[in-house]
């Protein structure tokens, strides 16, 4: 039996695609993310000094003492008022309370 011109030309285009290695695409590089600087906040009143971490901290606790699980926060809202002593705070837009200032 004799190939005709066509299938000579398809058994060779096969074995030229299978010859050839896929060509693999390396991704591009993946850029470093900024670092995020440290930032400590204090509010300062009336020849008093509030530290924001601490306080967050303080809320964190009485939180869980209220019997919910700190992980459940997903969202906290800090409003220290020194003219009181106290920083209320939100969390998850539904749970309030407060702290007393130390």
């Amino acid at each position: 039996m004799t190939k005709t011109k066509k299938d000579a030309a398809a058994a060779t285009a096969g074995k030229a695609q299978q010859e050839k290695a896929p060509v693999e695409k390396k991704a591009p590089a993946a850029k470093a993310a900024p670092a995020e600087c440290a930032v400590k906040v204090f509010v300062q009143y009336n020849g008093k000094e509030y530290d924001t971490a601490a306080l967050v901290e303080q809320v964190k606790a009485a939180y869980a003492a209220e019997g919910h699980r700190i992980s459940a926060i997903k969202e906290l809202n800090l409003y220290v008022k020194p003219e009181d002593g106290k920083a209320y705070y939100a969390v998850n837009q539904k749970n309030t309370g407060s702290v007393d200032l130390a």
